[in-house]
């Protein structure tokens, strides 16, 4: 496996200024505090940033302890090998295994099966599963692409991680633990890259970044470049992480850029992992690599009135964070978000004739909200704020909890507006709340800048302070025995 790394680039030393004459040093004094403002606010306002790259390797120790894992590869077929320890402190072992076929069993017996398969210790000293996933060849007849989620290779294979559960009892109390989590447990050495959720087994290369205290590894099969330089993926992903302050960050996230499966992604909040189809774009306001992203943060559980926010969520902002990363132009980002009235309700999945109704109503309806909070708020709060506080709420969230955390965050009631767009049939048409012309802040792709008018304010500050710094500079050079000084000598 192969490791790109990302090098930070050092600047050059700059020149000392302290033998430089005194209007130089401070015109250079009145520059470097410009500098310094403009590049607070820009890490403020969530500019764009690279860190540095991490070079330990993906894959640590699993909690499966007492378990051996191992893997190999045969053609499409994925084989895992768990052998156990069971000791002779315990009473019993029970394994639960589902997304994998059970090809070889010693030491166990099936007890029931169905969605995931148990099996039950039957005391012997040696035991071990075998279990196999497949996945259809790229381009073979028995799985069309357009539902494919796993795919193989000469060279590699793409396919879920099975869910193995093994549940130790001893005098009554059961340890659980799963061998195959945790970033692929037990199985660092193995050849490929292990997630919790989803592996890719055989060759690839691995482009890792780090920002905000996150690590985004883009994980690319060996073959056919993806559609995307998988570096401008990662620096895509590590600046959505930098712009996206809405907490839920965890220490790290996978991606796999997959050939060969059904369009667009699949992604695991729970799990901090995603697949999106390897030509995806990123010039494209419905960018999958953000949309998926964004997923990733969603920490939340929904109630069923609620469920429409986690696809409405993905889908605005990842064509915000194109926008504001330069990928699609504003007329691009507000295209995406246009559309004729729709009449479902939000809150009641039964309304939704299709299936995009969250992405397409709910993307709208946040758009628009979004550029409410930041009008209510002079641009001090936006939908970000509500994201945050859903991430943090305690149990499922209700309809109920979405309004009291957008009045919270806008400082106004907006239940009359929420009650019509969201829990009720009126349409936002055409992106605009009751079909009126959107003002500047729509979005909040099109209002000015804080930074660049606090950059221009401080500016002049800047130059202002500077005046009695002169004048104050001035009068140390002509003081008495100041060499410094080019004051004529008084006639004698």
């Amino acid at each position: 496996m192969k490791r790109t790394e990302h090098v930070p680039i050092h600047p050059p030393e700059t020149p000392s200024v302290s033998e430089l004459p005194i209007i130089t040093r401070l015109f250079i004094t009145a520059l470097l505090s410009i500098l310094i403002l403009f590049v607070g606010v820009a890490a403020a306002e969530g500019g764009a940033a690279t860190g540095a790259v991490g070079t330990d390797e993906r894959g640590v120790a699993g909690p499966g302890s007492g378990v051996d894992a191992t893997v190999t590869r045969d053609g499409g077929t994925v084989r895992y090998e768990l052998a156990f320890s069971p000791g002779s402190d315990l009473d019993n072992v029970w394994v639960v295994v589902s997304g994998a076929s059970i090809v070889e069993s010693e030491g166990f017996e099936r007890v029931g099966t169905g969605g995931r398969t148990q099996l039950r210790w039957t005391g012997n000293e040696r035991a071990r599963l075998v279990l196999a996933v497949r996945a259809p060849r790229e381009g073979a007849a028995d799985g069309p692409a357009s539902g494919r989620e796993s795919v193989a290779t000469e060279a590699w294979t793409f396919a879920s991680v099975p869910f193995v559960e093994v549940q130790r009892v001893s005098d009554g109390e059961i340890e659980r633990s799963w061998p195959l989590t945790e970033r692929g447990g037990a199985l660092a050495d193995a050849d490929g890259v292990f997630g919790d959720r989803y592996a890719l087994v055989g060759s690839a290369d691995v482009v890792s970044r780090s920002v905000a205290g996150q690590r985004v590894d883009v994980v690319v099969p060996a073959g056919p470049s993806p559609r995307e330089d998988p570096a401008a993926v990662a620096d895509a992903l590590v600046e959505a992480a930098w712009r996206l302050d809405v907490g839920a960050r965890d220490g790290a996230v996978l991606a796999y850029a997959a050939p060969g499966v059904r369009r667009g992604g699949e992604s695991v909040p729970a799990r901090d992992e995603f697949w999106v189809r390897a030509d995806s774009r990123l010039d494209d306001p419905e960018n999958v690599w953000l949309h998926e992203y964004v997923h990733t943060r969603q920490s939340f559980r929904l109630a069923t009135e609620m469920r429409w926010f986690r696809e409405a969520s993905a889908e605005y902002y990842a064509a915000r964070l194109s926008y504001a990363g330069g990928y699609v132009d504003r007329a691009a980002f507000r295209e995406h978000l246009a559309g004729g009235p729709s009449r479902a309700t939000l809150t009641d999945p039964d309304t939704w004739a299709d299936r995009p109704v969250p992405h397409d109503k709910g993307g709208r309806v946040l758009a628009v909200l979004d550029a409410k909070i930041r009008t209510e708020t002079d641009g001090h709060r936006s939908l970000q704020d509500v994201f945050r506080r859903l991430n943090r709420h305690d149990g499922a969230v209700t309809y109920a909890d979405f309004v009291r955390a957008v009045n919270g965050v806008a400082g106004t009631p907006m239940d009359a507006w929420l009650d019509r767009h969201v829990d009720g049939t009126d349409p936002v048409a055409d992106r605009y709340p009751d079909g009126q012309t959107p003002g500047r802040n729509f979005g909040g792709v099109t209002e000015p800048s804080p930074a660049r008018t606090f950059l221009l304010v401080s500016a002049g500050l800047s130059f202002v302070a500077a005046a009695p710094l002169y004048r104050h500079l001035r009068r140390r050079e002509r003081r008495p025995g100041n060499e410094s000084s080019n004051r004529a000598p008084r006639a004698g």
